[in-house]
Formats: structure tokens, C-alpha cells, sequence
């Protein structure tokens, strides 16, 4: 026989206890330490005072001397800006008639010779040249206000150039030179007029001091003279430049 507190059909539930919350214990974790990333910091070596000193008075020893020389500079290409020319121009042409023509008639006349002679001033310039048989004339202008110019006479002999001599005068009035007019000048009875250009040539004419020829062939250069033709045959240099 069943009790009398019994409940048929319905079975009795367990009781479930629940805890505290203040018996739950709480579990406290580790921190974690970040770590700090550390820069090292450069450290230039220090230089003594010393150094820095001569460093700086080299600088200075070595900048001076520059900007003098960037500075004068333009000075100096305007004061030597004929002599200049001269030097490259006949550098140029070393070993050939022009520049031996450059080299004599600057001795003779005292000026430079240039490429381009600057307004108002007295120097040389080229013209033009006559080049002939181991001879030639070079003709220059002087750029003077009178408008004169000077004839360069060489000759090629032992494989180069050499100065004979020049003649300045008026343009149009030089002689001797192809294509003008000529003044005999000598000092005995005449001069001879040979059928080559030649001493051992024979003999065309005699030509009288103050003759007038006309200068049609040359200059050639020939037992130790220049030789210039005209109609009837060749006459030598000497003879034809005024003393």
C-alpha cells in the first residue's frame, strides 16, 4: 500500500541547487607587457674645432683665385681679343704661305693681324692671295680710315714658307700683283726682261727706270727670286718694288 502523500501518476522532480554568485570565483589573467621598440639614436663623432678651421680656410684659398679668374675674364678677352685671333688664325694655317705672309707683314708694319678687325682700329685682315709657282702675294687690309692695305710677298723653298717682303699703299695702287699696272724701278741702265723665269734665260728686252708694264702671270719663285710675266716675258721682283 502506497503512502498517502504520494501523488500516483506524477513523478517527483530533483531539486537542482544553484550556486552563488558570490561563491563563483572569478579568474584574473596575466597582463601582457607590450614591448617598447628602442631607436637607437646616431651619434656623428665630433670633429675637433681644429679641422673645421683648415677645412674652411682651404675653401677659401681655393674659391678666391676662381672667382678672380671668371671675373677677369671678360676683361681680358676684350683687351687681347686681336691678339688673339692672330694666334688662332695663324696657328691655324702654320706651315703655308698665308701664315708666313702674317708673320712678315706684321714685323713690317707694326700691327696685328686678326680675323675680324673691331671698328675704328688698326690691324690686319685678309683679303685675298695669289698663289703661284712655289710663290704667292697675300693681300691684307689694314682697316685704317684710309682705307690702305699691304701685299705680303713669300716664297716656298727647303719645304717651307718664308717673308720676302711687303708694299702697303692704297687699294688699287699695290704692284707688283696680277691684274695691275707696274712701275720699272732700277738704279743702272735697265732691266732685264728674260724669256723664262730665270737668271740663265735669255734675254727679251731692256726695260728703262719709270717704264710702265702690265702684270699678267705669276709669282714664281726661281733661282733665289720671284718672277712675275708680263707680255713679253718675266721680270724679277726686285725691279718692280719702289725703293
Amino acid at each position: 500500500m502506497l503512502p498517502s502523500s504520494a501523488v500516483i501518476g506524477r513523478p517527483a522532480s530533483p531539486r537542482i541547487r544553484r550556486s552563488r554568485a558570490s561563491n563563483v570565483r572569478r579568474i584574473a589573467l596575466p597582463r601582457i607587457a607590450r614591448p617598447r621598440l628602442q631607436i637607437p639614436r646616431l651619434r656623428l663623432p665630433r670633429v675637433p674645432r681644429t679641422i673645421w678651421i683648415v677645412a674652411l680656410v682651404v675653401s677659401v684659398l681655393l674659391i678666391a683665385p676662381l672667382a678672380y679668374v671668371l671675373s677677369s675674364r671678360p676683361a681680358a678677352a676684350r683687351h687681347s681679343s686681336a691678339r688673339v685671333a692672330t694666334t688662332s688664325t695663324a696657328s691655324a694655317a702654320a706651315g703655308s704661305a698665308q701664315a708666313a705672309a702674317i708673320r712678315g707683314v706684321e714685323s713690317a708694319t707694326g700691327l696685328r693681324y686678326a680675323g675680324s678687325c673691331p671698328a675704328n682700329a688698326a690691324c690686319l685682315s685678309l683679303l685675298s692671295q695669289m698663289v703661284g709657282q712655289d710663290a704667292a702675294a697675300v693681300l691684307f687690309s689694314t682697316a685704317s680710315s684710309g682705307g690702305r692695305q699691304c701685299a705680303g710677298y713669300v716664297y716656298r723653298s727647303g719645304g717651307g714658307w718664308h717673308f720676302l717682303d711687303a708694299v702697303c699703299g692704297l687699294a688699287g695702287q699695290l704692284s707688283p700683283l696680277v691684274g695691275h699696272e707696274a712701275t720699272v724701278h732700277v738704279s743702272g741702265s735697265c732691266a732685264n726682261l728674260r724669256d723664262r723665269a730665270s737668271l740663265n734665260a735669255g734675254v727679251v728686252a731692256c726695260l728703262a727706270d719709270g717704264a710702265q708694264v702690265h702684270i699678267d702671270g705669276g709669282p714664281t719663285y726661281a733661282d733665289g727670286r720671284i718672277w712675275w710675266r708680263e707680255k713679253r716675258g718675266w721680270i724679277a721682283h726686285d725691279f718692280l718694288k719702289a725703293p
